[in-house]
């Protein structure tokens, strides 16, 4: 079930210039994807209030501006998304594409298995959930969350994904009710609504800070990630991971603005791992 529900976002398209490979503006199937989409990035920060279009936009101009220019000037359009079934919807849709950024690994998991989406870069650091209970609760243990109420974001959000497949590996039975926001699991736990939750590496971090309990982690499973169009040319692939790992040394900066610490070149074995390790 769903226990809060937030007020509709509304949905709107903001154009910005951004990423491409020097190489794309040469094949044919530049020509008619430029044609087609104006050399879409579509990006989707999955399940967090933090979330506007304008924020969106905000915050990925310094990372679009640094790309144009890496590709001399090539113009994009960055496509921000606040649904994550629409950012889906999306990718599978007969218009994909170019480029997609997302954070909800899972969901990126499926379109590199069943769409042919291609594993362009990864946040370098692994992603985990933790579960957590308050700083005086009476669960101590992952083995006492059995038979507790348990509350996770979004039935979408890797967060909830990988959490039940922890609990599944564990053996641990317990009931799980959702709500939007990361944020609110934090919210509803520290105001005893909720025995326990399970929160993003982010949440986390400030919640053992300020105090509170972290029982487990999940297992580290890979992390946000860029992914090419299916019909994108190898070659053009491979240079736009060359182009975004040149970013750890050039402009750690901005990589520190869309909450990046370093890209790694993926391997498209670790989404098929995560996808047989959450059963979807």
């Amino acid at each position: 079930m769903t226990m809060t529900r937030p007020s509709h976002l509304v949905n709107r398209r903001t154009a910005l210039r951004s990423v491409a490979a020097a190489a794309l503006c040469a094949t044919p199937l530049a020509q008619s994807q430029s044609s087609a989409d104006g050399w879409r990035l579509l990006i989707n920060e999955a399940f967090t209030a933090d979330l506007s279009i304008s924020m969106l936009a905000q915050r990925y101009k310094n990372w679009a501006d640094y790309m144009a220019a890496a590709v001399r000037n090539k113009q994009v359009v960055i496509d921000p998304v606040i649904s994550v079934r629409r950012f889906l919807e999306q990718a599978r849709g007969d218009q994909k594409p170019l480029f997609v950024f997302g954070k909800s690994v899972n969901q990126l998991a499926k379109l590199v298995r069943d769409q042919g989406y291609q594993p362009v870069a990864r946040r370098a650091d692994p992603y985990k959930a933790a579960f957590i209970t308050g700083a005086n609760s009476t669960i101590t243990s992952m083995g006492a969350l059995a038979g507790r109420k348990i509350l996770m974001p979004d039935e979408y959000a890797a967060t909830t994904a990988v959490a039940k497949a922890e609990l599944r590996s564990m053996n641990i039975g317990s009931f799980v009710s959702h709500t939007r926001f990361q944020e609110s699991v934090a919210q509803q736990v520290a105001a005893g609504v909720a025995e326990a939750g399970v929160v993003n590496p982010t949440i986390a971090r400030k919640w053992k800070e300020e105090g509170g309990r972290i029982l487990g982690e999940t297992q580290p499973v890979v992390n946000w990630s860029v992914l090419a169009s299916p019909k994108a040319p190898p070659e053009m692939v491979a240079r736009m991971t060359e182009a975004l790992l040149a970013m750890n040394t050039q402009a750690a900066p901005i990589l520190g603005e869309i909450g990046v610490k370093q890209w790694a070149k993926p391997d498209k074995a670790e989404y098929v791992a995560l996808l047989e390790y959450t059963n979807e």
